[in-house]
């Protein structure tokens, strides 16, 4: 008896096998592998049993978090950004995400949804890169996107100086608990400030030097009439 309940576990077992090697276990859309454009593979983490992409960031982005995939047959990422990239707006706002931040995978009828995790690797600073800002008082916006490194780290900054080189006028702008900073899913590495009145009314013609959380920007803000 013993022979042959041996002989029918293996018989069964390969006729098992023969089976499932035959075609595909799902028809779920699924990540195989993934790296990024730029980034050393040791900087990227596929956990795929758990679906989570973790990605170590460096100083700066060059051309945005850009996904280099090989995927289950019929699959193609969904909600890319029009340039291929990742939209990672939400790990720069001043506020953490409320909710994870997915990627995900599609095909003709279902779709796959992958956490995604950003490390930031270092402090924020500005990138040294000479740039001007040119406001116009008669338009009482202010919209800056100044270039930094470390943006993705979600730094809370709700203060906001402006000195002027005559070392007389500036402003100082407090967010009274608010958030000031952001950025925009199209611009990587750059932190965007906008600013409404009265800051029209504070700030008079001349060239600012620009201070935010203790850092000086080498960039400049440009005021006219």
């Amino acid at each position: 008896m013993k022979y042959i309940l041996l002989t029918t576990l293996i018989t069964g077992s390969l006729l098992s096998g023969c089976k499932d090697s035959s075609g595909p276990v799902s028809d779920m859309p699924a990540i195989q592998r993934i790296s990024f454009e730029g980034l050393p593979d040791e900087n990227v983490t596929f956990d795929a049993a758990n679906s989570v992409i973790t990605v170590r960031m460096p100083a700066v982005l060059e051309g945005g978090l850009k996904p280099v995939l090989k995927l289950t047959k019929g699959a193609e990422p969904v909600g890319l950004l029009p340039d291929g990239t990742i939209d990672i707006s939400a790990f720069c706002s001043c506020i953490k995400p409320t909710q994870d931040v997915f990627f995900r995978i599609g095909n003709k009828t279902k779709t796959a949804t992958y956490r995604l995790n950003i490390v930031a690797t270092g402090p924020l600073a500005p990138q040294d890169v000479y740039e001007e800002t040119t406001f116009s008082l008669k338009t009482g916006v202010l919209k800056m996107s100044l270039p930094v490194q470390n943006l993705y780290n979600n730094h809370r900054i709700d203060q906001i100086s402006f000195k002027g080189e005559d070392g007389k006028s500036g402003a100082r702008v407090y967010a009274d608990g608010a958030c000031l900073t952001g950025c925009r899913g199209g611009e990587p590495n750059r932190i965007a400030i906008t600013l409404y009145s009265p800051i029209d009314r504070e700030l008079k013609p001349g060239k600012y030097q620009i201070e935010m959380k203790g850092i000086k920007f080498p960039q400049k803000l440009i005021v006219m009439e």
